[in-house]
């Protein structure tokens, strides 16, 4: 197989089965053994240091960095919009894949997330601030004593973190890999509510959304009351009640327009990879041609789009030249260039 092609084993060419299947079972392995994991063996042990960075507005961001003796590069790696560090099994894989391969890495959890949302009621804002964030990141590894060429990974929409941080035109930001990123929200969250296992799979991010809520308000109920919580019952809701008053939106359709990462993939001055799969069962599938185009149009820009691959999954049949984590691979494989 050749290293730019992507093939799924026969039981994973359906991108929802694909999806559903890798999400299960990696994310239980995960949750069961964390980096005891089968798929971890092999891998040095990565010494973490846990950290309290400072973020755009001095938010207040946790995460947990690791820099090995003569560091190629710096990574910091975006996770998607559920959940937070310590359950996003990918976001740790990729850390320990890089730092094998030489890398600092940083894992983080970005603003109104994990264990950042009980540092601060500052909401997340899908990019808007968040790339900003990231700069601030990346100028506090460097001088943790970190490389300064520094490089951004994301997924699904981590991804658009990324893009909104290579937008910020950094000068220790040098590049971006995104796998499955949320390129334009009000189209695809419409798709996603469009058939009956999108809207089981948008309340399950709905689910987690609520559940970060009633943390923050939990720890800051002079800022988030609980009345607003309570109106909390999809990924809009939400946004609605969270967001887009504190970020000054006129509507979450608006603020959806505003922060959509589409419009930055002709504009972003940094190279960039997106790994995209046409079946990826959470986008409206109606994007595809505008974001070919959009990255046609920009000579820093790079298109792996994938016939299969579901959402950050991409897994492979078996192949000698590498594990079947093609996906995460092919992301690695791209910043390796800017060591």
């Amino acid at each position: 197989m050749n290293c730019f092609s992507y093939e799924p084993p026969w039981y994973l060419r359906n991108g929802l089965g694909q999806t559903i299947a890798i999400t299960y079972w990696y994310g239980q392995s995960w949750n069961l053994w964390k980096e005891q994991v089968r798929w971890l063996k092999g891998y040095p042990e990565i010494r973490w240091q846990e950290t309290i960075f400072s973020g755009a507005e001095g938010v207040p961001l946790w995460g947990k960095w690791a820099c090995p003796a003569k560091a190629r590069g710096t990574i910091i790696i975006n996770y998607g919009l559920n959940g937070d560090t310590e359950k996003a099994w990918y976001a740790y894989l990729t850390a320990y894949k890089a730092y094998h391969q030489g890398w600092a890495v940083l894992v983080y959890d970005w603003r109104g997330h994990g264990k950042s949302a009980e540092l601060s009621p500052v909401p997340p804002c899908d990019g808007w601030r968040e790339g900003a964030d990231q700069v601030q990141l990346a100028e506090q590894l460097v001088a943790l004593g970190c490389p300064s060429n520094v490089v951004l990974v994301g997924f699904s929409m981590g991804g658009q973190l990324v893009l909104w941080g290579l937008a910020q035109q950094s000068p220790l930001i040098k590049a971006g890999a995104v796998l499955s990123p949320n390129l334009e929200s009000n189209r695809s969250l419409t798709h996603l509510l469009s058939y009956p296992m999108g809207r089981l799979i948008e309340q399950r991010l709905a689910k987690d959304l609520m559940a970060q809520a009633q943390r923050q308000q939990q720890s800051f109920p002079e800022k988030i009351s609980s009345e607003v919580v309570g109106q909390i019952d999809s990924i809009a809701s939400f946004d609605r009640e969270i967001v887009i008053d504190y970020y000054g939106f006129s509507s979450v359709s608006d603020y959806y327009q505003k922060t959509s990462s589409l419009y930055l993939l002709d504009q972003i001055n940094q190279p960039y990879l997106v790994v995209y799969a046409q079946d990826d069962p959470l986008f409206d599938p109606s994007l595809i041609p505008e974001i070919k185009e959009k990255v046609e149009r920009n000579d820093g820009g790079t298109l792996l789009l994938s016939k299969h691959g579901g959402h950050i999954s991409h897994i492979a049949k078996p192949n000698p030249a590498e594990d079947q984590f093609w996906g995460i691979n092919r992301l690695l494989a791209f910043v390796s260039q800017f060591e």
